[in-house]
């Protein structure tokens, strides 16, 4: 009777695990927006600063695992000259087509996307942009609201860690450490 007992336990523990697993959800985008800043000590002279709101990004509930991509030709700036020079001297876009995260979020059990509030989190990842990938560790949020959910961070990408070489002429105008903004509003992605 006893060995019953204990059996019909686990199968029910196990059973309940098995739904909170299928509970999870998956999340995406692809219409995050990520704001480049890299406005040198000359500020006057010209904005250095690219957006683009094409970056596609995933979010496993389960997991915790995040992965983002950006096409790199997707920056647009206010200068087509200077994003001439974005794709073809700094970033090299044809050579390196797109910029990639992919990463975790630290306790992903602490987030409930399924109610409102505000989420703070820690990511750690690897952060690839003009062929050289690093570690990264960021801060984050989720904001719930009334169903809605976006994922958004802000961090410094140091462009020598990237070896994106700044040329002497406009090292002034080029910050040596770029702000990074992202946010992105994620829909539930359907397994059917």
């Amino acid at each position: 009777m006893k060995k019953s007992f204990v059996f019909t336990a686990m199968c029910l523990g196990l059973l309940l695990v098995s739904q909170e697993t299928w509970a999870q959800q998956k999340y995406f985008t692809k219409s995050g927006v990520i704001v480049f800043d890299a406005e040198g000590k000359l500020d006057d002279i010209e904005e250095i600063k690219a957006k683009t709101t094409t970056a596609t990004c995933v979010y496993d509930e389960g997991t915790g695992n995040f992965e983002w991509a950006v096409p790199i030709k997707s920056f647009v700036f206010a200068s087509s000259l200077m994003q001439e020079h974005f794709n073809e001297n700094y970033l090299e876009s044809s050579k390196y087509p797109k910029s990639t995260f992919i990463g975790k979020v630290e306790k992903p059990s602490a987030v409930n996307l399924s109610k409102d509030g505000t989420y703070p989190v820690k990511l750690n990842g690897k952060l690839t942009m003009h062929g050289i990938t690093r570690e990264v560790n960021v801060e984050g949020q989720f904001i719930v609201q009334k169903g809605v959910i976006s994922a958004s961070s802000s961090f410094d990408v140091a462009l020598k860690d990237y070896k994106i070489d700044i040329p002497t002429v406009v090292f002034m105008k080029v910050a040596e450490v770029a702000k990074v903004k992202v946010n992105a509003n994620l829909q539930a992605l359907n397994s059917n």
